[in-house]
């Protein structure tokens, strides 16, 4: 067995985490995840392995792999690791980022755009688009973290993001106010990118975080959510 196979494992199975086909609480199966993938069940093994110790699934006695299903302290601490990384990313980025990039961030917000029109509209709901919305989401963080070039933090940040969407999975209503509320954050944030403001961007930063941790925690305690949004 390659390293190779592991590897396409760990990607299969961390798409089938942001693409919600693997919920919360669900049971990962290394024999028919190793048939779909076109591979015997040893690599699968490995990549769970590794999501395990990412803090994605969680390894149980007698049960095998479950998606983990996230608590409230999960979500304090990666919403506290992002502040404290992305604000200082998306700062440099103002410095580094190129016109392809912004271009990219701006494709995001787009397509986020489009998905707000068809929920607001009635065409289609929020739920039915959250993986598009989500992943439109990731690319947008993810192209940050590409422009500063820092292999570590894309790693680290990517692995945050994929774990604040599967806690968003069990708590997401995806209105057309969160995503409204999505969509003026990232603009926000591109807005000082395009103007090379370390500072406008780094706070735009710093809101959206901390707006999306109030909806979390918010509506893991089933509280309504409050007055957005919220101010350095």
């Amino acid at each position: 067995m390659s390293k190779n196979q592991s590897d396409i494992a760990y990607e299969f199975l961390r798409q089938k985490l942001l693409n919600r086909e693997l919920l919360p609480g669900t049971r990962v199966r290394y024999g028919p995840l190793g048939t779909e993938i076109g591979m015997s069940a040893t690599p699968v093994r490995e990549a769970i392995g590794r999501l395990a110790s990412e803090g994605l699934v969680e390894l149980v006695p007698q049960s095998g792999a479950i998606v983990k299903q996230p608590t409230r302290s999960d979500a304090l601490e990666v919403f506290e690791l992002r502040e404290a990384i992305e604000p200082f990313a998306v700062a440099k980025a103002s410095q580094l980022i190129g016109v392809r990039q912004l271009k990219t961030m701006q494709a995001t917000i787009d397509a986020m755009q489009t998905i707000l029109k068809q929920v607001t509209s009635g065409e289609t709901t929020g739920t039915q688009n959250a993986s598009p919305f989500d992943q439109a989401d990731l690319r947008f963080h993810l192209t940050i973290l590409e422009s500063v070039d820092n292999r570590r933090m894309l790693k680290a940040v990517g692995d945050l993001h994929l774990l604040t969407e599967i806690i968003g999975i069990a708590r997401h209503t995806y209105d057309a106010d969160i995503l409204e509320m999505t969509i003026e954050d990232h603009t926000l944030i591109l807005d000082g990118l395009k103007l090379r403001d370390a500072e406008a961007a780094s706070k735009a930063m710093v809101t959206h975080i901390r707006n999306s941790r109030q909806i979390t925690l918010s509506q893991m305690s089933g509280t309504e959510r409050p007055i957005f949004p919220l101010t350095n």
